[in-house]
């Protein structure tokens, strides 16, 4: 019972820290538009609610512009902010459980550093998730920009074609790029932005083969189109690659998970046992495991990755 208690109390802070954060802080759409305006223009939004302000605050700090970047790639609804402080409640919580259930403040501090990296790690999975699927998308989206031109489109219209018919991720950030010109941007600069978000190598050498078109002229048509099909043979020819390997990754994966669902099993069912090994001279032994199982997925990561 005193464990559902204490499951519940940390459900509570975390979505205590994203509601506040998600009351107080700024509307999406129209913040985007101008924090957009902002960096052109230089004109600076007065708004006065804190969610604004830290968010600022943190776009002035590497780490906070970077932090911001990370969430438009994954797609997240979520400001710097926010994420910062669901992270904190995890972490505060995480601390607190482990106090609670195991007595000791070690075991509190194993469940806050999961704690602390979990986020970061759903981040990053979204984010590859997201750009892989811009990727893929990408052949598509560019014989429907060649359809459109050959049509008798522009390219901003054929993009805003791209916005309104293909699905996400795609649709989203080609609609970004479509407001930024409405906004001010010249094309070659709303272009080096959704390289920037996306860094896609396929996606640069479309937009190089634009902005030489666009200076010394030639049918885009005809080019878009055969760099369409060198990108969807290369997506074919990688997406074999990682059925082929799919078996290994997954293996090296839930071997290296293995070990730390065991302890936590170990920590519910008998805490003087597994915290044995947190205490003088042994606490080299969890150590060393991590450290081994982490050199072993960065190396299991580079043999199955291969550069087309």
């Amino acid at each position: 019972m005193s464990l559902l208690i204490t499951l519940a109390i940390m459900a509570a802070i975390i979505f205590l820290f994203a509601g506040i954060f998600q009351i107080i802080g700024p509307d999406k759409d129209v913040e985007e538009r101008l924090e957009q305006d902002e960096q052109e223009y230089g004109s600076g939004s007065q708004s006065s609610g804190l969610g604004n302000r830290v968010n600022r605050q943190l776009a002035q700090a590497k780490f906070g512009s970077r932090l911001a970047m990370e969430l438009a790639q994954a797609g997240a609804q979520l400001t710097p902010a926010e994420f910062i402080a669901i992270n904190i409640g995890m972490i505060v919580g995480s601390l607190l459980l482990g106090l609670l259930i195991a007595k000791t403040i070690v075991a509190g501090l194993a469940l806050s550093v999961v704690a602390a990296f979990g986020p970061r790690f759903w981040l990053k999975r979204k984010k590859d998730k997201r750009m892989s699927e811009f990727q893929q998308q990408l052949p598509d989206v560019l014989n429907l920009i060649v359809g459109s031109l050959r049509a008798g489109y522009g390219l901003i219209q054929a993009m805003k074609l791209v916005s309104q018919e293909m699905p996400s991720p795609s649709k989203d950030e080609y609609t970004r790029v479509v407001n930024e010109i409405s906004l001010g941007y010249s094309l070659q600069q709303a272009l080096a932005h959704l390289v920037e978000r996306m860094e896609s190598e396929d996606l640069l050498m479309v937009v190089t083969a634009i902005n030489i078109q666009n200076e010394v002229g030639g049918n885009l048509g005809n080019i878009l189109e055969s760099i369409a099909a060198t990108i969807r043979d290369r997506v074919k020819l990688e997406g074999d690659i990682r059925t082929l390997t799919s078996m290994q990754r997954m293996t090296g994966y839930m071997l290296a998970a293995m070990p730390f669902f065991v302890a936590v099993i170990l920590l519910f069912m008998n805490p003087e046992y597994i915290m044995q090994m947190f205490v003088f001279p042994w606490y080299a032994i969890p150590i060393g495991a991590v450290i081994s199982m982490g050199l072993g997925l960065l190396l299991m990561n580079k043999l199955t990755q291969m550069d087309i």
